[in-house]
This record gives structure tokens, sequence and C-alpha cells, in this order.
């Protein structure tokens, strides 16, 4: 058999996708949900709009009563069906002919600390429901994008519930989204009814963000209304059932970019960006982060880089659009959350484009032939290094004496 070209069945796939998963899932151990992200899921429509309540509304209206077990629970299915998606794109649609250097790209993707690993550590957050919602729009787009009154009357909608979501996503996905459709169409009257669209979705995710605040109850007042409902509740004996509300959580609806609208809530979103995502530890974690991934930051850089030589204006578009999510490093602390956003949508764009057309996958197999032990030195380090967290650097630096005297020395 050649190591060129290597037969893998069904089967085979089956056993390699438990290995990785649980094998990830062991080295991440992430086993609870944050209080930060339990408490997103007990916002609701039950007294007034509010942002970021669309599950927690779809969740009211399901169960009778909500406790951090079913949370758990339900992330979990999620995780784990974000990671079959995942390994489907990544392994099985993308090696169909087996070659091995293709294998090498899919096994350096999965379990990189930008993807997967980071979804299992951050486990509940709103950000997987919707790259699924993403990728059903790219479904829809490459099915309907000759019809563009078909694909506005399914992508709209979803693209809605997106932003009810989280708002957010109006620069982790909806870039992307839109790119993409402009890649499959791209004639004068579709790209003016994109552009429309796009505006506005832009004006109803500041509808979104302004009228989603709460204004029935005050700060105090809603986190002990959802203290007094939740956090008694409990069906099991021990304290696992119970949910930790999040004062930090409640904050968000209570807060724009530049003003707080109650006397309990001290910072604004860019003065509490500036104040946690600027100081003297974020730096260097964010340092920590791009010299032990540059393998794959250098990797993705050159890919691109040879894309851009041999692609058109739509294609270029397209690439871009994951780097929307810069423009959340000035709008939320939690960098590294946004580093792991950004290249799983790298990773996904690069996938999509494979499939598109036979050019972009060579790129990428000529990258592997000239680069292969960067490659391998890539996913050897990444089940050392663990997952991109959400603020805080790899697990292993953490517990360095060096880095805990550098970070907290220097505490400003």
């Amino acid at each position: 058999m050649s190591l060129k070209s290597i037969k893998i069945t069904n089967f085979q796939y089956i056993i390699l996708f438990l290995f990785l998963f649980l094998w990830l899932y062991a080295r991440v151990g992430q086993y609870d949900i944050s209080s930060f992200i339990q408490t997103h899921y007990l916002f609701n429509y039950e007294h007034e709009f509010l942002k970021r309540a669309l599950v927690g509304e779809i969740l009211r209206l399901i169960f009778e009563n909500l406790d951090a077990d079913l949370i758990f629970n339900l992330s979990l299915f999620f995780l784990i069906f974000l990671s079959i998606v995942l390994f489907k794109i990544f392994f099985i649609n993308f090696n169909k002919d087996n070659n091995i250097n293709k294998l090498i790209f899919s096994m350096m993707v999965f379990v990189s600390p930008l993807t997967l690993q980071h979804y299992i550590f951050d486990i509940g957050r709103f950000e997987i429901l919707n790259i699924f919602i993403t990728l059903l729009s790219f479904l829809i787009i490459k099915k309907f994008h000759k019809n563009t009154i078909l694909t506005v009357i399914f992508i709209f909608p979803l693209l809605n519930c997106m932003l009810l979501i989280h708002e957010g996503s109006f620069f982790m996905f909806i870039p992307m989204v839109f790119g993409f459709w402009f890649f499959k169409s791209s004639e004068a009257k579709t790209f003016l009814i994109q552009l429309f669209f796009f505006l506005i979705l832009t004006f109803i995710t500041y509808k979104i963000s302004t009228l989603g605040l709460s204004t029935k109850y005050s700060f105090k007042e809603y986190y002990n209304l959802l203290l007094n409902k939740h956090f008694l509740f409990s069906d099991s004996s021990d304290h696992h059932g119970f949910l930790n509300i999040s004062l930090t959580a409640v904050e968000v609806l209570y807060r724009d970019l530049f003003n707080t609208y109650d006397p309990n809530v001290k910072y604004a979103i860019f003065e509490d960006t500036i104040r946690l995502g600027f100081r003297f530890k974020s730096f260097v974690d964010n340092l920590i982060l791009i010299t032990l991934l540059s393998p794959t930051f250098f990797i993705v850089f050159m890919i691109y880089r040879n894309i851009f030589k041999e692609s058109n204006f739509k294609v270029k578009l397209f690439l871009i659009t994951p780097l929307a999510s810069f423009a959340l490093f000035v709008l939320g602390y939690d960098h590294m959350r946004w580093w792991a956003i950004m290249f799983t949508n790298i990773f996904l764009i690069l996938f999509k484009l494979c499939e598109e057309k036979n050019l972009y996958l060579e790129i990428i197999l000529t990258n592997i032939q000239k680069y292969k032990i960067l490659y391998i030195f890539a996913i050897f380090s990444s089940f050392i290094l663990g997952p991109v967290k959400y603020m805080h650097t790899f697990d292993i630096i953490e517990g360095l004496n060096i880095y805990q005297e550098l970070v907290y020395e220097n505490k400003n």
C-alpha cells in the first residue's frame, strides 16, 4: 500500500472519530459549564424583549424547569453533534480519494487548539449553534443561489435567528454567509439585493443591541429574579443541578458600547474591553498564543497568499470574511475566543473552496508537501498544548512559575 494513497473504511472512520473526540475531551478536561454561559440560557422573553434570549425562550417554552444538568446535557449534545459535523467536513468529505497529505491536513485542523478543542473547553457557547446556522446557510446558497428570491426567503430568517441568539454573530458569521453568497452569485442585480439585505441586517443588529437591553427591571431586580427562580431549584440530591447566576452575564443587559444604564453596572462594553482586554496579561497571553501556534499561523498565511495569487475578487472577498472577527477584539475582552472563532471560520472556508474548485485543493496539497514537518509538529503540539480558552493562555503555561511571576507582578 502506497503512503500517498491509503484506503480508510467507514468503520475505521468511526473508530478514528471516537478516538480523537474522546482523547481531546479527556485532554481538555472541561466537564461543566461556566456560570457566565449558564446565565445566558436563563434570558428569555417572558417579561420583555432581551438580546441573546432566543435560546432561553425556546427552553422556557419546552421545559417546565431549567437546571444546570439540563443545560449541560443539551450543550454536550450540540458539542458532540458539532464534532461529528466537523469530522465529516474535515475528514470524510475531504478525503474521498484518501490521499495521505489530505489526511495530514484534516488531522491538523480537527485537533487544533483553535477548533474543536476550544469548543470542548467553552462548551455551551451560543456560537456552536450559530456555526450550524452558518453551515445550513451555505447549503441553502449552494442549492438555490441561481434563484435569488428563494435564497433570501430561506437564509434571511436564519440570519435573524443567529442575531437573536447572539448579536455578535454580525461579526462572527454573517460576513462569511454573504461572502459565500457573493462567491456563488455576483451578478449586478443580485449584488444589489445582497447589499440591501446586508444593510437591513446591520440595522437589525443595532436594534437588537439597543432594544434588547432590560428596561423593566433594574440590574439588582433582574439578578434577584433569576436567583429566586433558578438558584433554589434542583431535582437532584447534590449540587450539580443548581444554576450559578453570573453577575457579569447579567451586566450584558444593562450596557452598550459606550454607556451603562444602571448605577450598579460600572463599565460600558468598550471601556471594559480596554480595561481587561488590553492589560499586560492579555498582551502576554496573545503573544504566547501567536508564538506557540506560529506553525498554524504560518501555514494559513502561506495558503492564503498562494490562493490570492490564483484567485479572482470573489474568492479573495470570501477568504477575508473571517477577519471580520478582528472587530471583536475591541468589543470584547475574551481575545482567545475570537482567535478560535476566526481560525475555525478560516478552515471552514478553505474546505468549502476545495469543494468548489480543484485548484484550491492543489494549492493546499502543495503546501502540505512543502511544509510537512510543520504540519506534523502542529498535530503533535496540539495534543500537548490543549485548547485555546476564552481569556486565558494554555494550561501548561499557566502552571509555570515564570508566567505567574511575569503576569501577576505586572498586574494593572
